[in-house]
């Protein structure tokens, strides 16, 4: 008798609520809805609003069903209705962008659809839960509901959503920057597609061919975007046509085959015009502008540069946008106009800078996305809690006294773990928010500060001819000024982009077998010009020194390693590299007899704080650049030491693993 008591109120309660609503709701809808009894009369009534309410989109009526719907499924104990309810207020919550909400209701149908074996409802929440954890930037998180989606959707042999949840898992991975899993979802995207007969083949044959690029394997990827170009034009997915256009476009101008690459430009941009895909207008009319700077036809690059760089005006995009300014810059270079050039660039640098604050802001904003998310879930956790403590409390008190106690005490020492452990957690989160502020403080002030003095030293130093205030003669006497301040200011570039990334844990080590003759080799031609300068010997005494590491991460320590040598050395000195084998490792050293460190520094060379001092001709640093080859290194399962003698000269000394041995231990 309870039981109906409550009912009925609950009864009243949704209908002063559908009264008080200021539209126009469907009475027979309600009616059906209020006396639907069982299963068959509740689908039915479902389907009614499937039809005639769900397309309208009047998503606070749409509310008034969703609870009336769960109402009635909660008083006939429907289980499968009681989950299409709360599917439903959940996709209302998520198209009005209340996500946290929207996976609230998602849960809490996933739970009532377990219990029926509801297969298709489960694929479909899975699918949706991942497309907001993708939004959110939790990437692994929407893989992994990707991954339950595709298991429920091969249980139900359902080949068209299969198709999209592999071609959307495909997307994550790629984003992952994990490419052999992309291309696998891809392949099994387009088998279904091809086998079923289903739209859209070009798209997946396009994604494909991407992870291909994506890979160098432009062989591969330029055989599956024919492919793509057949099945578009047959099937008449001009939209997509224009994308395989596009990018056998760049491909071939990769491959310098200039002629063919304006051939498929030339047709993505009609076919882009056509369906008013804007963003391959774009790029088709640069690619244009890029094709006719190599090819000499300067008019032609400059109309489609213009018209590029208008189209941008009225739709922005930024990405394309530093490719309009950087093919400028191109072309004025290529027609001698090094003025106009210069300022291109200084546009290019400005936007580029702009676009990396962007995406540092963006990071941090996603940092903080997630926390507040963590913490909404926390705070919806514990009102639950206390709801379902309430309701124990009032159903205990019909039980003994010795059970409410065991009880009570149980619902502390919960309370108290779940209380404890959120503490922990924001805490963490507040850490790694504070850890991304320092970054991002420490990268602009050097941007700031040291790149900006370099900057401005060779503007000023150009200026200078530019307005006729020295000569010729007398701007070549400073030209070697002007190289090292360049020289100076790409390294620090270097070590600037290799710090950022060890700082968001984005750099990791790809080792291989290699000689590090060859990289030596190239490294003392770079550096002779400026050892010239400074009447310095470089010396070689390198044995074949073949090495298991990061070929580009070796690069860039002993780049540092041979720039910080020459830093501190005058002139008539020397820079002398060697190497020997020891206990498994090669010992590659870079000695100088220059002016030495002070012992009191050498413990501040590698620490987290930098630490820098002017060279021998005052050649400024950030200090970051020991500190980046100390991570490298590591990151190569290394070692770096230093030893000096104030005065006398340093040795910096790097090991890293032989190739042979790591070989042997891997095919074992």
């Amino acid at each position: 008798m309870k039981k109906y008591y409550l009912y009925t109120i609950l009864l009243l309660v949704v209908n002063a609520a559908i009264y008080s609503q200021n539209t126009k709701l469907d009475t027979n809808l309600i009616e059906q809805i209020k006396s639907a009894t069982d299963s068959v009369s509740f689908e039915l009534a479902k389907e009614k609003y499937r039809v005639n309410i769900e397309p309208k989109k009047e998503y606070d009526n749409s509310m008034v069903y969703a609870r009336l719907f769960l109402e009635i499924a909660k008083r006939n104990e429907y289980d499968r209705g009681i989950g299409y309810a709360y599917n439903l207020i959940g996709n209302i919550y998520n198209i009005t962008e209340k996500h946290s909400e929207a996976i609230k209701y998602y849960n809490k149908a996933i739970i009532y659809f377990k219990k029926v074996n509801c297969l298709r409802g489960l694929a479909i929440i899975n699918n949706n839960i991942s497309i907001i954890e993708q939004e959110r930037g939790n990437l692994e998180k929407s893989a992994n509901h990707l991954l339950d989606a595709k298991l429920y959707n091969e249980r139900l042999k359902d080949s068209f959503r299969l198709s999209q949840v592999y071609n959307n898992l495909g997307n994550v991975y790629g984003r992952l920057g994990d490419f052999e899993s992309a291309k696998k979802y891809f392949s099994k995207t387009i088998i279904i597609k091809r086998k079923k007969n289903l739209p859209k083949l070009g798209t997946s044959l396009n994604n494909l061919a991407l992870a291909y690029i994506k890979e160098k394997k432009l062989d591969t990827a330029r055989t599956i975007l024919l492919e793509a170009l057949e099945t578009c034009k047959k099937n008449k997915n001009y939209r997509s046509l224009a994308n395989s256009y596009s990018i056998l476009g760049e491909l071939t101008f990769t491959t310098k085959e200039f002629q063919i690459s304006k051939k498929y430009s030339d047709s993505a941009l009609i076919d882009a015009q056509k369906t008013k895909y804007y963003r391959v207008v774009t790029t088709a009319k640069q690619q244009l502008a890029l094709i006719a700077i190599n090819t000499k036809n300067y008019q032609e690059a400059e109309r489609n540069l213009v018209d590029a760089r208008n189209d941008l005006e009225k739709t922005p995009m930024s990405r394309l946008l530093l490719k309009n300014y950087h093919y400028s810059a191109m072309l004025d270079s290529a027609r001698g106009n090094f003025s106009n050039a210069y300022v291109w660039q200084k546009k290019y640098q400005k936007l580029s800078d702009q676009s990396l604050l962007d995406d540092s802001a963006l990071k941090i904003q996603l940092a903080e996305n997630r926390f507040k998310a963590e913490m909404e879930q926390l705070k919806r956790i514990d009102e639950q809690e206390k709801r379902e403590q309430k309701t124990a409390q009032q159903l205990i008190q019909y039980r003994i006294f010795a059970f409410i106690s065991l009880g009570v005490v149980i619902l502390v020492l919960c309370f108290l773990t779940f209380f404890i452990k959120s503490r922990r957690e924001r805490k963490r989160y507040i850490e790694q928010l504070a850890e991304s502020n320092q970054v991002k403080n420490k990268l602009f002030s050097i941007i700031s500060h040291d790149l900006k003095n370099e900057i401005h030293g060779l503007d000023g130093s150009l200026n200078l001819l530019k307005n006729n205030t020295i000569t010729e003669e007398e701007f070549k006497t400073i030209v070697p000024l002007l190289a090292n301040r360049t020289h100076q200011t790409s390294i620090l570039l270097n070590n600037l982009l290799n710090w950022s990334k060890s700082q968001m844990k984005e750099l990791n080590a790809k080792p291989v077998p290699f000689d590090i003759t060859d990289i030596i080799h190239n490294k003392f031609s770079f550096f002779e010009p400026k050892a010239q300068q400074k009447k310095i010997r470089l010396i070689n005494k390198l044995n074949p020194t073949k090495v298991f590491a990061d070929k580009d991460m070796f690069s860039i320590v002993t780049q540092n390693l041979i720039a910080n040598a020459i830093k501190f050395c005058n002139p008539g000195d020397s820079i002398t590299l060697s190497s020997r084998e020891k206990n498994g490792y090669y010992e590659i050293s870079f000695q100088d007899t220059g002016v030495g460190i002070d012992p009191a520094n050498i413990d501040k060379l590698f620490a987290e704080d930098t630490f820098t001092t002017n060279g021998t001709q005052q050649e400024t640093g950030t200090g970051l650049g020991l500190r980046i080859c100390s991570e490298l290194i590591n990151l190569n399962k290394g070692k770096i030491r230093v030893q000096s003698i104030l005065g006398v000269g340093s040795t910096f000394s790097i090991l890293l693993p032989i190739a042979s041995e790591i070989a042997l231990a891997q095919a074992s």
